[in-house]
């Protein structure tokens, strides 16, 4: 036998041996769950607040990046508020925010931010899930100027867009081709278990695939359900 064999056999009959003498472990204690309406912990970093309209704000200073800023209109709606006949409209909605809105005719929001540096997609970006709808806008900071249109834009996302029916037509092109780029087995699975996991709720019928279903021209009756920013 190698010296190295006898070692690890000495180990291995060296280890159950400490492990009689010491005894067995203690069992663990189960860890107890917090009761459902504890609070949870927020960083004491992040200083929040609500403004006189109700909006709620969080602020964290971050050194790293520098010079930069990054906003985020988070709105409490999103698939879940669609009604049968308005499936697809919270995606939609989430688009044509760029499309037109009360400071910015058509296109010239995705214009004026990549005049200072922000890529639409890279930076600039937005989704919507069921509940919510969340909209990524970084801007620098090199000027006061600069942020303060940032937050005009945060306003019109809010309550400004004006829902040109061509901007919205074409609109729903590219959210049908987002649609089918993510069309795949992965996407199939989610199909046949989702529904099943949320049966009983509305969850397991308000997926995003369902963006052939928008009318797009009766955009507007969407308030009514409060699936825009506006409506929540």
């Amino acid at each position: 036998m190698s010296i190295i064999r006898r070692y690890a056999a000495a180990a291995l009959i060296s280890i159950p041996a400490a492990g009689f003498a010491q005894g067995a472990p203690a069992a663990a204690t189960p860890a107890v769950a917090p009761p459902l309406t504890t609070v949870l912990p927020t960083d004491p970093k992040v200083k929040i607040g609500t403004l006189s309209n109700g909006l709620r704000y969080y602020i964290r200073q971050n050194s790293k990046p520098e010079k930069r800023a990054e906003l985020r209109l988070v709105v409490n709606a999103g698939s879940i508020l669609e009604n049968d006949n308005q499936l697809g409209y919270a995606h939609i909605i989430e688009h044509t925010a760029f499309n037109g809105t009360t400071h910015f005719a058509k296109n010239d929001l995705i214009k004026y931010l990549q005049s200072i540096g922000v890529r639409f997609g890279a930076d600039l970006n937005a989704y919507t899930s069921f509940d919510e709808t969340v909209y990524i806008l970084p801007v620098p900071t090199d000027t006061a100027r600069i942020l303060d249109q940032a937050f005009t834009i945060l306003e019109d996302w809010a309550h400004g867009q004006t829902f040109d029916s061509t901007e919205v037509m074409n609109e729903r092109g590219v959210v049908r081709e987002e649609w089918r780029g993510r069309k795949g087995a992965g996407d199939r699975m989610l199909q046949k278990w989702l529904p099943i996991a949320f049966k009983g709720s509305r969850y397991a019928t308000r997926l995003l695939h369902a963006v052939e279903m928008a009318a797009g021209l009766g955009i507007r009756a969407a308030p009514a359900s409060g699936i825009t920013p506006s409506g929540r």
